[in-house]
């Protein structure tokens, strides 16, 4: 016999579902008319409805140029669509705007920042969108052509002739200042100057470790010396012949003559070649032992000494060549100034000829006369708060018949 079909709890049963929701239907439906009145009653007299205006500046090329004589050469600012997104929302000129008598009108008491939202996007290769947004139709086109007006002056004034006109005074004022700046920081600065000093610092720093680099050169060289002895040189009792014994004292002559440098290191005494007169060869090597031991904890000494004085000369170094580049920077900073200075008022005798002959590089191209509204259609959203309230009951049904099922399978 063929075993019976399992049946799983977990199995959703399609026509159950759809059993419980219609039997159902009448409070979901009526829950979906609810929401959907609900939301359309809000949506249409309660929410404020939101409304666009849109104003157009066009941007152009100044009319000159190029100008060029004996003592001034400008090459005028071409506006940069790109960036003038971003520039034409700063606070300075949105203040403008709202200090106009037509949008300060219309702002409600106490309100000094414009309601609602603003956007500006470019417009093919020479036009920028300033958008206003808001819940007042009259404010929000009045906000948009005031707007584009003091877009217009702000770059009629930061491009073209506009923008070297308006700052040569101040660059005249500015330049005269950072000479009398430069020349009291070049005052206080030699008053106060440290180079001499760190520079006879240097230089004896730098006597000191090429001392302690021929010392440790000879060093090296006697232990070298001293190696190549000990190796032809038998531990006997026998003793030294002369030759040996005038060879192990001229090395301990030339160790005692390695000299001192900057007093940190101790001198050996000379002794006579007669010391070693009838030293056996064994004692002999002791001694040449004695005298690498002596040899190699010189050359490590001095080898720390270089390191220190190594690290000492880079940061004297370092500060001499902090004090000459500041040194240098304070002359090429007054020179700069003095020489700038001298060709503005130069030059400032003849801008006044130049913005006669220029031209404007932006105009409002389309005002904004009207405002259109851009909120979301109460029906629209009826019909989703009605869906969203029909996916809500239908759920809570669902779940409700599931525990009303649990509770019967656990009796």
């Amino acid at each position: 016999m063929n075993a019976p079909t399992p049946a799983y709890d977990d199995e959703i049963d399609l026509r159950a579902v759809f059993q419980t929701l219609w039997k159902a239907r009448l409070p979901i439906l009526i829950l979906t008319l609810v929401a959907a009145a609900a939301a359309y009653a809000v949506s249409a007299w309660l929410l404020p409805r939101e409304y666009q205006a849109s104003a157009y500046v066009a941007i152009g090329r100044p009319s000159i140029q190029y100008y060029s004589s004996e003592i001034l050469s400008i090459v005028p600012t071409v506006p940069d669509i790109k960036a003038l997104p971003e520039l034409l929302k700063t606070s300075a000129i949105l203040e403008q705007v709202t200090g106009d008598s037509r949008v300060a009108a219309l702002l409600p008491a106490n309100v000094k920042q414009l309601p609602g939202q603003i956007s500006v996007t470019t417009v093919g290769a020479s036009q920028l969108r300033l958008d206003v947004t808001g819940t007042d139709p009259r404010l929000t086109a009045a906000a948009a052509a005031v707007w584009a007006e003091k877009a217009v002056d702000w770059i009629e004034l930061n491009y073209g002739i506009g923008a070297f006109a308006d700052t040569i005074d101040g660059n005249i004022a500015q330049f005269q200042q950072a000479y009398e700046k430069a020349q009291a920081e070049m005052e206080t600065f030699l008053a106060q100057d440290q180079t001499p000093i760190l520079s006879s610092k240097l230089s004896a720093r730098n006597d000191i470790y090429g001392c302690l680099e021929k010392k440790i050169s000879a060093a090296n060289s006697l232990l070298a010396r001293l190696a190549q002895f000990d190796s032809n040189l038998a531990a006997t009792d026998e003793a030294l012949s002369s030759s040996d014994a005038l060879l192990l004292a001229s090395i301990e002559q030339e160790i005692g003559a390695l000299g001192v440098c900057g007093g940190q290191m101790t001198v050996l005494q000379s002794l006579s070649p007669a010391r070693f007169s009838g030293v056996s060869s064994a004692e002999g090597k002791r001694v040449i032992g004695d005298m690498r031991n002596n040899l190699d904890r010189q050359v490590k000494d001095a080898q720390a000494q270089q390191q220190v004085l190594q690290e000492e000369i880079q940061d004297l170094s370092a500060k001499i060549d902090r004090l000459n580049y500041q040194r240098g920077e304070y002359d090429r900073q007054r020179a700069q100034a003095a020489s700038v200075y001298q060709q503005l008022t130069l030059q400032k005798s003849v801008v006044d000829n130049i913005l006669r002959q220029s031209g404007g590089v932006a105009a409002v191209s389309a005002d904004a006369v009207k405002a259109k509204p851009v909120s979301m259609s109460p029906f629209v959203i009826a019909a989703m708060a009605g869906l969203t309230m029909a996916f809500a009951a239908s759920a809570w049904v669902l779940f409700r018949e599931r525990l009303a099922d649990s509770s019967q399978e656990k009796k």
